[in-house]
C-alpha cells in the first residue's frame, strides 16, 4: 500500500518506541506469549486492530513498508489503546532473517500488491520462495492466510509450489466473510461494497 507522503510520520514513529519496533528482539517480553501472529503489509491497520481486539491473548506484529502509511497505522493503534500490537516500518524480504527466533500461529497476507505485469511477478508476496520463508516461521499447524480481490494474484498463488511442510486447506474463489473469526481491511470493505469477489487461500504447516 502506498499513500501520500506524511512529513509527520517518521517523527511520530520515532516518538513511540513502545509501539513501534526498529529491530526484532525475540527475547522481548512482548514475544513471550503462547500465541503470536504476523501481518505482512498491514496498511492503515484496520485488520490488525480488529483482530487484536477479538484475540486479546494473541500478540500481533504488523509490518508495513510504506513509512507514511505505517505512521497512519501506528497513530490509529496508539489512539485505540490496544496493547497487543507492535508495528514495524519494514519490508519482509529485508528483515525475514531476524525473525528466526520467533514462531507464529498465523501469518496474514491481506490484499497484497498484485504486481499484475508479468515482468513484475517475482515481486509478489506469494512466490514459492517467500511462502517457503514464511512456512519456516510457523509453529506446527500454523497457517498462512491469503486474501485478495485480484484474479491474477489468486491464480498465480495457486500455481506456486509450496514448501513440503505446507498443505493447502482452503481455496475459496468467493470467500464468504466469517465475522466470528476474521476481520476486514479498508480494502476488503471497499471491494465488497463494489460487489467484487474476495479470494481466500489458507495453507497449514503439517507436523
Amino acid at each position: 500500500m502506498r499513500g501520500r507522503y506524511k512529513k509527520w510520520a517518521k517523527p511520530y514513529l520515532d516518538d513511540h518506541p513502545d509501539l513501534v519496533l526498529v529491530s526484532l528482539d525475540p527475547s522481548s517480553p512482548f514475544f513471550q506469549v503462547d500465541s503470536l501472529a504476523l501481518e505482512i503489509g498491514a496498511g492503515k491497520g484496520d485488520f490488525v486492530l480488529q483482530m487484536a481486539k477479538k484475540y486479546p491473548n494473541t500478540h500481533f506484529l504488523a509490518l508495513e513498508r510504506d513509512l507514511s502509511v505505517c505512521g497512519i497505522m501506528a497513530k490509529k493503534i496508539e489512539e485505540a489503546e490496544v496493547p497487543n500490537i507492535r508495528v514495524m516500518n519494514a519490508d519482509f524480504d529485508r528483515i525475514h532473517d531476524s525473525f528466526q527466533g520467533l514462531r507464529f500461529q498465523t501469518i496474514y497476507l491481506n490484499f497484497s500488491d498484485p504486481w499484475p505485469k508479468k515482468r513484475h511477478e517475482k515481486r509478489r508476496l506469494t512466490t514459492s520462495d517467500r511462502l517457503t520463508k514464511m512456512a519456516k516461521l510457523l509453529v506446527p499447524n500454523g497457517e498462512i492466510r491469503v486474501k485478495t480481490d485480484n484474479d491474477i494474484l489468486y491464480a498465480f498463488t495457486l500455481e506456486q509450489k509450496t514448501d513440503p511442510s505446507l498443505t493447502m486447506v482452503t481455496n475459496d474463489a468467493n470467500y464468504v466473510f466469517d465475522e466470528a473469526t476474521d476481520a476486514m481491511s479498508e480494502y476488503e470493505r471497499n471491494f465488497r461494497s463494489q460487489g467484487k469477489s474476495i479470494h481466500r487461500i489458507v495453507y497449514r504447516k503439517i507436523q
